[in-house]
């Protein structure tokens, strides 16, 4: 099975949404992180022609404008890597006046996955838990969360 690099789909309010694995046209390579100048992210997103990209791969959550693009990383349910190890994951609600993003990390029982894990015949298994212990933990935006919730009831274009 192969998967498209990309989907493309327009909200009720005609916001232009672009979903990617890493970036606009890149299933590889840096992605868009939070560590990311305005310019780096200007020439990611460049001919994207889109309102909202929203983007995975990194793992690390954002929320971020630049210019008249809106990124969003949606962060990871299963390989957490920011600090607090809890799974982050975005809710998009739209309508004919907007849309609104929700931001949300929620704590799990990772020892019992850790326990699955090892109990699995998966190839390695020990790169997987290494996620769920905290070995491979990123520096985040700190503000993600916040601007989560302030932008959670706005209506947005």
């Amino acid at each position: 099975m192969h998967l498209p690099l990309e989907v493309r789909l327009t909200l009720p309010d005609g916001t232009r949404v672009l979903g990617v694995h890493a970036s606009p046209g890149r299933d590889d390579g840096p992605g868009i992180q939070p560590k990311h100048s305005d310019d780096q992210l200007e020439h990611r997103l460049a001919g994207c022609e889109a309102d909202l990209v929203i983007v995975g791969h990194t793992h690390v959550p954002l929320d971020r404008r630049v210019g008249r693009i809106r990124v969003i990383n949606l962060g990871s349910i299963s390989n957490p890597v920011t600090p607090g190890l809890q799974a982050t994951y975005v809710l998009l609600d739209a309508d004919e006046q907007g849309y609104r993003i929700q931001l949300r990390r929620v704590d799990y029982d990772r020892e019992a996955v850790i326990t699955a894990i090892e109990h699995s015949r998966h190839p390695t298994p020990s790169f997987l838990t290494g996620f769920m212990r905290g070995e491979r933990v990123a520096s985040s935006d700190p503000g993600f969360f916040q601007a989560g919730k302030r932008a959670e009831n706005q209506q947005e274009k």
